[in-house]
């Protein structure tokens, strides 16, 4: 609802400055509680202008028990009816909801959207943005941070609301040459990405914004080529190309490209300097050495320390010449994930980092994220929107759209409108960034497929993704996962053992076990979903997911100790879970036959029913 279109609102509600409420005649109508005012502001900035009681007793009472909780937003409520008066109507609730009549208030930030002239940009910054409300709660403080930048945001880029295109429900035959959402006409500079153009040598790199940013970097060395023709020269580029696209669409790396003609590499003074005097993170370099012998190849990577061109790590694969030549070049994809993993692991824990500040670091957002708990989920969030302003890209936006899945996925946050319109903003700015970053459309693939059960759309984006990088395992497991979604476990199944050889190595191999446990789950092959099950678990012990499908396969295999010992670790890890919790938080295939299968085996298992 747009309302700008209600000019003539019974009454005002204002979010710049104090908080305050009035009717047409100017009587203020507002609460002196504190968190008696958030609620009206929480409820007038949610989309349809209501909540669950569940929702915001989280953002508002998140340290008391529930009981104590759902008592505190009674008598906030009783607050907010008293203070209103002859407009009490304003607020309706439910015993699940509570709601405000929008079509009656009009809001000072619309109108200040409406009509630029109002008032300057100093009055108008983020901080004056419900100023002075102090509720002290960290869920409420995280809210209301994440609503300040979306005010700040709008104001600054003149749009009257964030407006999400119509989502394109494409034909196979037409995503090729369609695009996925349409792009904006025109785009601030502080919006450009590495993910801009196709090159993936020294001119795609993202700027480097401000005095204090630091951004890795890896230089592709020139490869050894043992080979009696030019075929080895095409495979070691192709290979190359590879690596680079991974790195360059996997993480904040910039990727400088020597391997064939790019510069002299060997001149970089000790790592140090790059590009005009911008200091680099001690520099590493990729080199490629590729041996032709018959039908037969062995392929070498080796990640090198330029400042000492000392050895940082080496592996190699033998692959078949013949296969190689068609380019299905999958026999080396484990060896490029590998590598890939080294140079992560080299930038992170490397005793030498010094002053580089973790919080520019894309790569340990990653690595929080999959954590998987509320407050490593809470500090990836900042340094991914840090990132976003210093040097936003497809990725940064991307992860942050992704975020939400967990936050869901986990139980940590409810299903509802937040959390669509904070997915759909973030989805939308990732694709208009870069609609060729293989890892941004595949994590977009998900948040379209789980929280919006958009199969066509995701299955677009994640074949998209595996046409631009086949390398990246994370597009092949969540494109198992859409399986598993729209009931086809069995092809789930089978894309999932192939991300287990890409993803062996991954610092997030629990990650991708979980995906081999579930779809195996669905597919009714309960002993290899406890196989994977239980090789996650030794790395995340109290996932809740795979504890949910360990009890389920437990008790359909008539495990029942095993069974009931994942229900009980289930419970101290999540304790109002419940099938009628699981219905609730629109898990997206329970409506499978699959689904079906895990209800019936966790009630078995013991599972509460609400």
């Amino acid at each position: 609802m747009d309302r700008r279109q209600q000019p003539e609102a019974a009454y005002r509600m204002y979010l710049i400055g104090p908080f305050a409420i009035t009717d047409r005649a100017g009587k203020a109508l507002t609460p002196r509680s504190q968190k008696s005012q958030a609620v009206l502001a929480m409820l007038a900035l949610s989309l349809r202008g209501s909540r669950s009681r569940v929702w915001l007793r989280d953002k508002l009472w998140s340290d008391r028990p529930e009981d104590q909780a759902s008592a505190s937003l009674r008598q906030a409520l009783l607050d907010i009816r008293k203070c209103l008066g002859h407009a009490r109507d304003l607020l309706v609730t439910d015993k699940n909801t509570v709601s405000l009549r929008m079509d009656l208030v009009g809001l000072d930030t619309d109108d200040i959207l409406a009509n630029a002239h109002a008032g300057g940009q100093d009055d108008l910054a983020a901080e004056h943005f419900l100023e002075g409300v102090d509720v002290r709660d960290p869920e409420f403080e995280e809210w209301l941070m994440l609503e300040r930048q979306v005010w700040q945001r709008r104001y600054e880029e003149g749009q009257l609301q964030h407006k999400f295109e119509p989502k394109l429900e494409l034909a196979r035959d037409d995503r090729e040459r369609t695009p996925l959402v349409p792009a904006t006409t025109t785009r601030p500079e502080t919006d450009r990405t590495a993910g801009e153009g196709s090159s993936l040598g020294t001119g795609s790199s993202s700027p480097i914004v401000g005095a204090k940013s630091s951004q890795w970097v890896v230089a592709l060395l020139p490869p050894r080529i043992a080979a009696g023709s030019d075929g080895g020269q095409i495979l070691a580029s192709e290979m190359m190309s590879l690596v680079a696209k991974t790195i360059a669409d996997g993480a904040d790396i910039r990727v400088t490209d020597f391997s064939f003609g790019g510069g002299g590499w060997a001149g970089l003074p000790h790592g140090d300097q790059f590009d005009g005097g911008v200091s680099l993170a001690t520099p590493i370099g990729i080199q490629l050495e590729l041996t032709l012998s018959g039908q037969t190849a062995l392929i070498v990577l080796r990640v090198l320390r330029l400042a000492d061109n000392s050895l940082v790590w080496k592996d190699s694969c033998i692959a078949e010449m013949r296969r190689l030549e068609r380019g299905e070049t999958h026999q080396v994809h484990g060896l490029i994930n590998h590598m890939i993993d080294q140079v992560h692991a080299f930038f992170l824990f490397r005793p030498e980092r010094g002053d580089l500040e973790r919080e520019t670091s894309l790569v340990e957002a990653v690595n929080l994220i999959f954590r998987l708990s509320r407050d490593d989920l809470n500090r990836a969030e900042i340094i991914l929107h840090t990132l976003a302003s210093d040097r936003p890209s497809a990725s940064v936006y991307a992860w942050l759209a992704f975020i939400r899945t967990f936050r869901v996925g986990q139980r940590f946050n409810a299903y509802d409108s937040t959390i669509v319109e904070e997915a759909q903003f973030y989805a939308r700015k990732a694709l208009e960034l870069d609609m060729n970053n293989s890892v941004a459309l595949a994590l977009i693939g998900h948040v379209h497929s789980f929280l919006f059960c958009e199969y066509d759309y995701a299955a677009g984006l994640f074949e998209r993704a595996i046409r631009l990088n086949p390398v990246q395992p994370l597009g092949w497991d969540l494109y198992s996962m859409l399986h598993c979604y729209a009931g086809q476990p069995e092809n789930a199944a089978a894309m999932a053992n192939w991300v287990q050889n890409l993803g062996y190595y991954s610092a997030h191999k629990y990650y991708f076990d979980t995906t081999k446990c579930i779809s195996s789950a669905l597919a009714g092959d309960h002993a290899a979903a406890i196989s994977a099950g239980q090789e996650a678990l030794r790395m995340r012990p109290d996932f809740n997911s795979l504890l949910r499908y360990l009890a389920a396969s437990y008790a359909h295999r008539n495990e029942m100790d095993l069974a009931r010992d994942c229900v009980q670790r289930l419970e101290k890890v999540e304790p109002n879970f419940s099938i009628e919790a699981l219905q609730d938080n629109r898990y997206p295939l329970l409506n499978t036959a699959g689904g079906r299968m895990l209800i019936a085996g966790l009630s078995k298992a013991g599972v509460k029913l609400r």
